[in-house]
């Protein structure tokens, strides 16, 4: 009956790779395991390999790292487990279970970016351009409690009084009598509040904005605010440039005649602030000459995203983004990096271009960290401006590329065909470590002299200690000298590797966070840059990967503990012979005069003047 069962499961779950299939995408979040698997989902289509038994989830993740085409899991409790390649999407499956080849730290949805092909014709082709497969939900990268959205630590105002920007229609105002709660003030009483995104203190009371970014928050009102802020909880990753398009779907929070000053700066800028400050604002879009357009609870854009909702060659849609939302924390590293976003263009000449002279686009970015740029640098290669507030008023200019600062979220992820592993494996106790980073010059590092290098060397080793919690006499390279690394050209352009071997001190999944985390890319940063300032090209990532001990050579303290462990054999082995033999200490005129001493150890007498002899 058993068996039966069984192939009536496998049957049941038997894949057809057939695009009429009852397959379909999910219209709710679905539950997500340990930031990796997403429950009663599954990837479809699948390889074309036999479907086989494995116990566990983690089974069915081995196998597909031992094939080389596989990408993603589909896993039933039942112990059916099938692999998918690439360009495989999940879809919905009662009781199936999906996920990676691998599982980071990060969800994958939380830090890639689809790609040129989003948004499809089909949800399915829109799903395809992720490289998961897979189009995130608005909340599934924000801490919930249920479907309750936890409140982040992290919060930053976006706009101020100054800004003009307080004078909204739909703010809520708190209950009369208590305006806030006890020790609370408008401020801190909004920023408890996940879905707040604004609040103005006046001599009416504390408004919030709740659920929404605000209406006409820019129009003229004989109300002044005493305290007010446009709130950011946690951090906003862009995944797509919305230039030139416009997406069907949005609302319209004000008008760009209520705006005082540049609406290509003001109104952008106010704009963003609103989407950024919303948790419910995936989409924003500044319409030149009609004003802001963002994504309001009650009229959501379609999810996922098509094509057919979504205008080409929209010249007034002089900015906009799709974004997503995110609370640094659970490993999550929230960093910035400069992305080409245009190119042939410069910007119009005014108060706030700065010319930073002669200079390539990787110094030009080093140039704009240090001196005061808003995070918007344009050049063509051979001279660099950037701009010290607001945002580049954009003109055609031939030969020129514009970037700006996007802030992302990072991960170590390892290719695909890496013989390291993407954990610290947890049953070791020796581990092989190698940081890549990126934005380092290895020529440039390799150009200073021996003890500058070995004081590199120890100086790496004291920042992977620190950030590990580990003692740095545990930490050794590949010949074996503690307290040191290995320093090695990168695989890719302008990257330094370091290499070395540690004793894991602490379970794998700790150890993993340590060495990922910001701690230790900062404290490998500034080390570098002490040796050697220009050696630093660009923003510094750390791509960490992780496998067995390297056994070129054991570390050198192990030697004086393998001597001692020696010497203490050999004695061990000679008291053995010599209790096995027996010796036979014999003291033939043995008497009170001979033993002076009865204490010695050697002989005795007694009164019969016999001897005695041991053994």
């Amino acid at each position: 009956m058993a068996g039966a069962m069984a192939i009536l499961a496998l049957l049941a779950h038997a894949e057809t790779n057939d695009e009429r299939s009852i397959y379909k995408l999910p219209s709710t979040q679905p539950v997500i395991i340990d930031h990796c698997f997403y429950r009663d989902m599954r990837y479809f289509p699948t390889l074309p390999n036999l479907p086989t038994q494995q116990s566990t989830i983690g089974a069915c993740q081995a196998l597909c790292a031992l094939e080389p085409e596989c990408r993603y899991i589909s896993w039933w409790g039942s112990g059916h487990c099938v692999l998918s390649g690439e360009g495989a999407y999940m879809v919905q499956d009662l009781y199936a279970t999906a996920g990676p080849k691998h599982c980071t730290e990060v969800l994958a949805s939380c830090r890639e970016r689809p790609s040129a092909r989003f948004p499809g014709m089909t949800p399915i082709a829109s799903a395809q351009a992720w490289p998961s497969g897979w189009v995130p939900f608005p909340m599934e990268c924000w801490p919930q409690a249920g479907r309750l959205l936890e409140r982040c630590e992290k919060q930053q105002v976006l706009q101020s009084p100054g800004d003009g920007a307080f004078n909204c229609d739909n703010l809520v105002l708190t209950p009369v009598g208590r305006p806030v709660p006890l020790y609370e003030t408008c401020h801190s009483h909004c920023g408890k509040q996940p879905l707040c995104s604004i609040y103005v203190e006046n001599a009416t009371g504390c408004f919030l904005g709740r659920s929404t970014a605000g209406f006409n928050c820019f129009s003229k009102s004989p109300r002044r605010p005493i305290r007010a802020g446009r709130l950011l909880h946690g951090e906003v990753r862009v995944l797509v440039d919305l230039r030139q398009s416009r997406v069907l779907g949005l609302t319209k929070v004000f008008k760009e005649e209520d705006l005082i000053g540049n609406p290509r700066s003001v109104g952008v800028e106010g704009c963003r602030a609103s989407c950024y400050s919303s948790l419910n604002c995936r989409y924003w879009q500044y319409l030149l000459g009609q004003g802001c357009w963002l994504e309001e609870p009650g009229r959501n854009v379609l999810f996922p995203l098509t094509d057919g909702n979504v205008y080409r060659d929209f010249s007034i849609a002089i900015a906009g983004e799709y974004i997503q939302h995110f609370c640094p924390g659970l490993g999550w590293t929230p960093s910035e990096e400069w992305i080409l976003v245009a190119q042939d263009t410069g910007c119009v000449n005014s108060s706030s271009v700065k010319d930073l002279g002669e200079a390539g686009i990787l110094q030009c970015q080093k140039l704009a960290a240090s001196e005061g740029c808003a995070g918007t640098i344009f050049g063509d290669g051979q001279r660099c401006f950037c701009m010290t507030s607001g945002l580049c008023e954009r003109r055609h200019q031939a030969n020129f590329q514009l970037y700006e600062r996007k802030d992302l979220v990072e991960v170590s992820p390892v290719a695909e065909n890496d013989a390291y592993l993407r954990k610290v494996p947890a049953d070791v106790q020796g581990v092989h470590v190698e940081v890549a980073l990126k934005g380092v010059s290895y020529d440039s590092v390799e150009a200073s002299t021996s003890t500058q290098l070995e004081l590199l060397r120890s100086q790496l080793a004291e920042a992977v200690a620190g950030a590990t919690g580990a003692r740095a006499s545990t930490i050794w390279d590949h010949s074996g000298h503690t307290r040191k690394v290995d320093l090695k050209p990168g695989s890719f352009g302008e990257e330094l590797r370091v290499e070395f071997n540690m004793e894991r001190p602490r379970s794998s999944d700790e150890l993993t966070r340590s060495l990922g985390s910001h701690e230790l890319q900062e404290s490998m940063r500034k080390a570098v840059y002490a040796l050697s300032p220009e050696s630093i090209t660009g923003p510094v990532k750390a791509t960490v990967s992780y496998g067995p001990e390297d056994v070129g050579h054991a570390p050198l303290w192990w030697l004086p503990a393998m001597l001692i462990g020696l010497c203490f054999v050999l004695m061990l082995t000679f008291v053995c012979i010599l209790n096995a033999k027996g010796i036979r200490m014999e003291q033939t005129a043995c008497d009170a005069s001979v033993c002076e001493n009865p204490l010695d150890g050697l002989c005795d007498s007694d009164p019969r003047g016999e001897t005695y002899q041991y053994h």
